[in-house]
Parts: C-alpha cells; sequence; structure tokens
C-alpha cells in the first residue's frame, strides 16, 4: 500500500507518497537551520512531524477526501500528535529535551505557535493533547520503519541529536545568562524549531503542487557584488564640496571599517542629515560578505520611510529604482494582511505568489518594527515560518528611539537571543540613541559598540540649529499664531510641529488664507496625498518661494527637507532632535533657529497620550537643568539623561502590560511563565513560556484602528474595484490591488469613524475584512478634503472640530 500525503489537486499527477514528504521535509530543515548548532535537531522534527499520517485513520481520510471532498471536514483527522508522542518516548530518559522539540512537532498547524507548557490548573494544553489523544504508535512506527528509516539508524539519529541538544543546552542556553534569560532563551529556541519546521512543511508542499524544487541560493557572492557596486556608485560622485558632504564621507567609511568588528550588537547614533541610510547599507553588506549572513533585514518604523529608503536601495544597487530584484518590501499596513483567508485553497494560494513574501527568504528585507515584531511574538502561521530567517543575518534598526514603549521588554530579549544564539548582528541606528541597555533586562549592547569613534566631537560638527526655548509658559492659539507669522516673515521658510493631529488642523484653519504658501501634513491624509504636498512644500523651498508647513511629527522621519526655521511643541527629546534635522539640514545657513513652545490644552491636548506626555514631561526636566543653554539638549549626554528619565517614567510599560479576563499582567513576563528552570528540569518541562497567551494578545498597534480606502485620486478607481463582482475577483487579484490601494490608506480610530459607519458613509470591503483585520472604504468623496484629508462632516460645511479625528 502507497501511504499519501498529500494528493495532487490534477487528476493526471501523482499524489505525494508521505515517505517523500517526510524526507524531503527533512532536508529542507536542516539546511534552513544552517549555522544554528540544531541542524540534527530540525531535521529530526521535520522527518516525523506528519508522521501520524501512516495511520489507518488518516489514510482512509485522505483517499476519501479524494473522492469526495465534501464528504470530509478539513484538519478533522489529528496527525501531528504523534510524531510528539514518538519523540516523547524516545527521549524518556531525557524529558527537558524531549517536551522541548516534541511541542514544536505536535504544534505545527497551531496558530498561535508553540503549545503553552503552563496553565492554572497545572495540566498544560501541550501535556493534556500528548496524554489525552490516542493513537496506533505501533502501526505508525512500523509503517514508519518500513518506509522511511530503519529503527537502527533512527535510534542513531535520536543519539546524534541528544549529543546536539546538550551541547546546545548546556554550552550555550545555560552559559547566556542568568536564570530568566535562560528561559527566554528556551523560549525563542523553540520558536525557531517551530518557524524552521513550519518553513520546510510548506515549502515542500508548495514543490509538490507546483512540481518545482525552490531554489535556495547563495548569498555571499550577490552580497559582495552589492558592496562594490555601492561603493563604485559612491565614488561616481567626486569629491565632496561642502563641510556637511565631507563629514558624511567619513561617516560612511566609518561604518563601512567597522563591519570588520564581525557579529555584535552595535549603536550608530548618527546625527540627523549624516546620511546613515547609505552608510549603514555599506556596513551591513561588508558585514553580510564578512560573516557569511543569509540576509539584511532593515527595520524602520514608519511605512513612508520604507518606500523612501527601498527607492535608495533599488537604484544604488540595482541600477533602476523600480527593479525588486533581490530586495522585498515589506509593508504593514498591506502587506499579509491577508493572514487567515475563510477558504483554504486561497491560503494555499497565497503561499504560492511569493516564497520570499510567504517566508522572508529574500537576500535584503525592508520592513518595519510592526512587521519585525509581529514575525517573533504575534500569531499566525505565517508569522511564525518567517521567524528563522531572522537568524544568521544583519539587523539594522533605522530610528530605534521610535520603537513603541510598551514592546521594549520583549523586543531586547529577542535582540538578546539573536545575537547571542542566532548568529545574527544588530545595528541600532538613530540621531537619539534610546539606551535599551539602561532599563532593566537591558539589552546586551557589545563592548565599545558605538561606530562613531568620536561622538561628541561628531555631534558638535554636524550642529546646523540652536534652540530657542519658550516652553515655561503655555501658549494660547493667539499666542502660537503670532510666533508662527513673526518667525515666517523673518526668514520665508519655517515647519510648525504639533503632537496631535486637532492642534494642527486648528492652527492651519487660523492660518491658511491669511498668509501665502499654508500647506497641512498629517496622517489623516493618505501617503500619495502627503507625497504630493511634499513635493510641492520642496518645490516651493527650492525656488524660494515663502512657505509655512504645519504637519504632526510624521514629517520628523526620513524626509529628506529643510527650513530655516521650526516651531515645535514641546515633546521628548527624541522628537526635538527630529524636528531639529528639518532645519539647515545642508548648512544653508551658519544656525537655524528651533523654538520650543508649550501650546495650552485648548489646542493641544494629551493627557491621554501618555508616552507623549511622559516625554514632554523628561525633556521639561532636562531643559530645567540646562537653564539658559538649551541647545546642549541634542548633546549625546543629555539626550541619555532624557532617555534615562524617560524610561524611568514609564517603568512600569516597558513590559507591555495587559488587561487580561482575571488579572493584569506583563506580556514580558509570559515569556518564562512562573516556573524557574531549575523547576523545568524537576517537572519534567522544556519551557515554562506561555506562548499562546502572548501570541493571542500580542500587537504593536492597538487594535482599535482600522484600515481606511480613501476617495483621492486613483483611490476611486479601488474602491469601485473592491465593491465589484467579487465572484471574479481571485486571491491573485486582491494582493495585485491590495499592493496599489497602499498609498490611498490611512490608519483611523474605529471610535472616531462610528457615526460615519452607522451611516454608510465608511463601509467595510468584505473580501479584505476577516475576523481580525478590518478594511473600510470611503464612499463619499465630500469626507476626504483635498487639503486635511479623512474628515468626519462634508467639507463644505468645515468647522474646527468637524475635522478632527
Amino acid at each position: 500500500m502507497e501511504y499519501i500525503a498529500h494528493t495532487a489537486a490534477d487528476p493526471t499527477k501523482q499524489d505525494q507518497l508521505l515517505k517523500d514528504h517526510l524526507l524531503q521535509s527533512q532536508v529542507l530543515a536542516k539546511r534552513f537551520a544552517t549555522g544554528t548548532g540544531l541542524e540534527l535537531t530540525a531535521g529530526l522534527i521535520a522527518l516525523l512531524h506528519d508522521v501520524g499520517k501512516y495511520s489507518d485513520e488518516f489514510q482512509t481520510y485522505i483517499h476519501q477526501a479524494k473522492r469526495d471532498p465534501k464528504s470530509v471536514k478539513r484538519g478533522s483527522v489529528d496527525h501531528a500528535t504523534a510524531g510528539g508522542q514518538i519523540l516523547l518516548e524516545f527521549f524518556k530518559n531525557e524529558p527537558l529535551l524531549g517536551q522541548l522539540i516534541s511541542n514544536v512537532v505536535i504544534s505545527h498547524h497551531n496558530a498561535f505557535g508553540v503549545k503553552d507548557f503552563y496553565s492554572l490548573d497545572d495540566k498544560s494544553p501541550f501535556l493534556k493533547r500528548i496524554e489525552e489523544t490516542k493513537n496506533d504508535l505501533t502501526t505508525i512506527k512500523d509503517r514508519f520503519f518500513s518506509e522511511v528509516m530503519d529503527e537502527t539508524a533512527f535510534r542513531k539519529l535520536i543519539a546524534e541529536t541528544t549529543i546536539e541538544l546538550h551541547h546546545y543546552v548546556d554550552d550555550k542556553i545555560v552559559k547566556s545568562g542568568n536564570s530568566r534569560e535562560q528561559l527566554q532563551m528556551f523560549f525563542f529556541t523553540q520558536k525557531a524549531l517551530s518557524s524552521i519546521l513550519i518553513d520546510a512543511d510548506r515549502t515542500n508542499t508548495v514543490e509538490f503542487e507546483e512540481g518545482k524544487v525552490a531554489v535556495l541560493r547563495e548569498r555571499s557572492q550577490l552580497f559582495e557584488q552589492y558592496h562594490t557596486k555601492l561603493l563604485a556608485r559612491l565614488r561616481d560622485f567626486g569629491a565632496p564640496t561642502t563641510p556637511i558632504n565631507k563629514l558624511r564621507n567619513e561617516l560612511s567609511d566609518q561604518c563601512d571599517a567597522f563591519a570588520e568588528r564581525g557579529d555584535g550588537v552595535y549603536t550608530l547614533s548618527s546625527p540627523t542629515g549624516a546620511g546613515k541610510t547609505i552608510a549603514s547599507l555599506r556596513y551591513a553588506l561588508h558585514e553580510a560578505v564578512k560573516t557569511g549572513k543569509r540576509h539584511i533585514i532593515y527595520v524602520i518604523p514608519y511605512t513612508s520611510i520604507i518606500e523612501q529608503n527601498s527607492q535608495v536601495f533599488r537604484e544604488f544597487l540595482n541600477g533602476d529604482p523600480k527593479d525588486p530584484s533581490n530586495i522585498l518590501e515589506f509593508h504593514s499596513n498591506v502587506t499579509g494582511k491577508i493572514e487567515a483567508p475563510d477558504k483554504e485553497k486561497e491560503a494555499k494560494e497565497l503561499d504560492h505568489l511569493d516564497l520570499a513574501e510567504s517566508s522572508w527568504d529574500s537576500p535584503i528585507i525592508v520592513t518595519t518594527m510592526v512587521q519585525f515584531q509581529n514575525v517573533i511574538f504575534a500569531r499566525g502561521t505565517r508569522n511564525a515560518r518567517r521567524f528563522h530567517n531572522l537568524l544568521n543575518s544583519v539587523l539594522i534598526f533605522d530610528e530605534i528611539q521610535s520603537i513603541p514603549p510598551k514592546t521594549i521588554k520583549m523586543f531586547n530579549a529577542a535582540i538578546n537571543y539573536l545575537a547571542i544564539l542566532g548568529s545574527s548582528d544588530v545595528l541600532l541606528c538613530t540621531a537619539t540613541q534610546p539606551a535599551l541597555e539602561g532599563v532593566t533586562d537591558g539589552i546586551h549592547l557589545s563592548p565599545d559598540p558605538e561606530v562613531i569613534s568620536n561622538l561628541t566631537q561628531t555631534a558638535e560638527q554636524f550642529r546646523r540649529v540652536e534652540i530657542i526655548d519658550k516652553s515655561t509658559q503655555e501658549a494660547s492659539l493667539d499666542e502660537i499664531v503670532a510666533l508662527l507669522q513673526k518667525v515666517y516673515e523673518q526668514t520665508d521658510s519655517a515647519l510648525a510641529i504639533f503632537n496631535t493631529k486637532g492642534a494642527v488642523r486648528k492652527v492651519y484653519k487660523e492660518l491658511h488664507g491669511q498668509l501665502p504658501g499654508v500647506y497641512h501634513l498629517s496622517t489623516g491624509m493618505c501617503a500619495a496625498h502627503r507625497k504630493q504636498t511634499l513635493a510641492v512644500i520642496k518645490q516651493r523651498l527650492k525656488a524660494g518661494q515663502p512657505t509655512l508647513c504645519i504637519s504632526t511629527q510624521l514629517i520628523e522621519a526620513g524626509v529628506d527637507i529643510s527650513f530655516k526655521a521650526i516651531v515645535r511643541s514641546l515633546a521628548g527629546v527624541d522628537s526635538i532632535a527630529q524636528a531639529a534635522g528639518r532645519c539647515n539640514r545642508n548648512g544653508e545657513q551658519k544656525l537655524g533657529q528651533v523654538y520650543l513652545i508649550k501650546p495650552c490644552s485648548d489646542v493641544e491636548y494629551i493627557g491621554k497620550l501618555k508616552e507623549i506626555k511622559a516625554g514632554r514631561e523628561a525633556a521639561k526636566t532636562i531643559l530645567g537643568q540646562l537653564g539658559q543653554h538649551p541647545t546642549d539638549l541634542l548633546k549625546p549626554k543629555w539626550i541619555k539623561r532624557y532617555f534615562d528619565e524617560y524610561y524611568e517614567k514609564l517603568s512600569e510599560r516597558l513590559g507591555y502590560p495587559h488587561d487580561g479576563a482575571f488579572a493584569t499582567f506583563n506580556l514580558y513576563d509570559q515569556l518564562i511563565g512562573e516556573t524557574k528552570l531549575d523547576e523545568a528540569h524537576e517537572r519534567g518541562l522544556a519551557l515554562a513560556a506561555n506562548a499562546e497567551t502572548i501570541a493571542r494578545n500580542f500587537a504593536v498597534i492597538e487594535n482599535d484602528t482600522i484600515g481606511v480606502l480613501v476617495p483621492y485620486q486613483d483611490g476611486k478607481t479601488l474602491i469601485a474595484d473592491f465593491n465589484g463582482d467579487q465572484d471574479k475577483l481571485r486571491m491573485r487579484d486582491l494582493k495585485a490591488m491590495f499592493h496599489q490601494a497602499q498609498p490611498y490608506l490611512i490608519n483611523a480610530y474605529r471610535e472616531n469613524l462610528k457615526n460615519l459607519i452607522d451611516k454608510g458613509i465608511v463601509v467595510s470591503l468584505p473580501l479584505l475584512t476577516t475576523a481580525d483585520t478590518f478594511v473600510y472604504a470611503v464612499m463619499d468623496e465630500r469626507y476626504y478634503d483635498p487639503k486635511l484629508g479623512l474628515v468626519v462632516n462634508p467639507t463644505n460645511t468645515l468647522t474646527v472640530d468637524d475635522f478632527v479625528l
């Protein structure tokens, strides 16, 4: 009898034999685990992951499903637990190791990842499933030993894997830190093995269904070619002719040379406008070549910067800003939205679309902090599948100060694992280094981690502004408007930045029509709208035309623009430094001016914005210590003092506090559960982490936001298409349309749009809305203002309150 793993959709083709699926998955898993020190372990897990399909029950089920698919319920026969039971049997003298790897096997179809080992009734879901699932293990093992690997060879593999696991646990995990960190290492190790298994299983299944083998290319030669090409492109620019450009060249050279240090966790405290995008790319390529990394992963806080940086990378490395070869641009707002389609057929089709996107197996990946942390902690097997590709990689974090405070401790733990056991190299880039090593359970920086050799001197050389502190007294709307008018008249080129969209719109309403060249920018506008507005502003600045831009903080990161003066509502020092980076950016004048103000609560209410409020208070404390020298706020030592103050104010929020059904707890603590390592040994538990608890509750961005497709330019056509004949839209069409829709989407709080949803003005798009994802569209063009963006009342009757979202 032939035992089947998967049936062929095409009746003219042969089904995939179970023995072939197991052996081929083993080969892939070992390849994916290269460099982890767990190659045999990964292979063993893959070899047994579907061994339960040797049962009579499953074979009856799959043959019946082939004859009449509607006569059976997909997934009704458990085929994953048997492999875990066999591993526990053969590792009965090593319960810690046995449960570590058997859990990976039984959970490989679990959307949350590995099963919890700890629960309130002291009987984990993992142990319950192992004990309660009845399998004819004798029959399953006999067929496995007959077809796949004889028992002698299998026992030898078990012995070799045991040695490998002992080496990994005893020589790596146990030496990785204190008992808390050791348990965290178990958590991430299990996540990595689970990721490898899911990817090997999915990849081999796709290989069978498409009739071709996935190509896993060697990257070292590509990275070497890219490094050479990048250096050649930089030489083509010739010798720098301005002092700023000379400094940028020197910093770029330092980054390239620093890569000789090899793996570690390093910092690049590059002043704003210092050219860190290309400098960090030089570092990444050099490091990848030197240490044989498989991926370069660039993590950025905002999608707007992703688009900009990806274009730069494509232009420099591929010679064409539109050529995506070897560069995966993975956006958090639309890419991967369709994570759990209702139809299994559509889920498989998504896996076939793009192996690089499904698994992140691309040489260079540009993504957001949201997606990066989702891959590690969030629910969904598609997230879990990507995790192992963070290993053996160069990880570049741009604007690292923007990391959401609630995720800091979880981020630190993940980076410590990736650097210590994951063979990854980490570079934290920002003008305002957030001192993540200083918080409790901080990140483990390497000795002498800073790339810039003389940071204090370099920061002073790049200083292009002076800070004028007017924040000691609250400012009314009239006073703010008067200041902006004065600064505008003196400079004819000014930028005002506020902490809320409401404040931006109130100030804009007062000045629009009163002065020429006044523009509004906020996240109430879709990306295409913002991009077009920024292009107009840049053209006016280049032509020397009077320009005043009133914006939220979105303009502070990654926007290459230069004003003569800035007015900044008081916020954290990192925000002030970013704002200063938009002033006198290329040294056009001796010094630009950055005015700090504190709007009264009638203009800008931040009472509910805890992090902005904490940042403002911490900055106020530092400014008080500086007295008559507020410009020193931008010096490295004061930036560090600011973050110490800021994190102290938010100390209770850094571990991801979560209100559960019965109690409030920190998700960070769930990385180790409530069991010490020695207790885990005594109880025979491989891990105390509550993996499912983390996955079920983790969200970098709060879930009360919805995506809204707006009728701006091509967005109008897309709204019509999404609301067209749904039967004719296949998943491939939807995915392409999703990419097209990206520039016309905004994120909005559902509560703010409730009235419009109730009236049917904002409607859900059924094909894109799932249990976890909500995508809506604005059906009435009057609710999208050509200057302000999304509003809650038609634009012909606007008041200030009407357009505050």
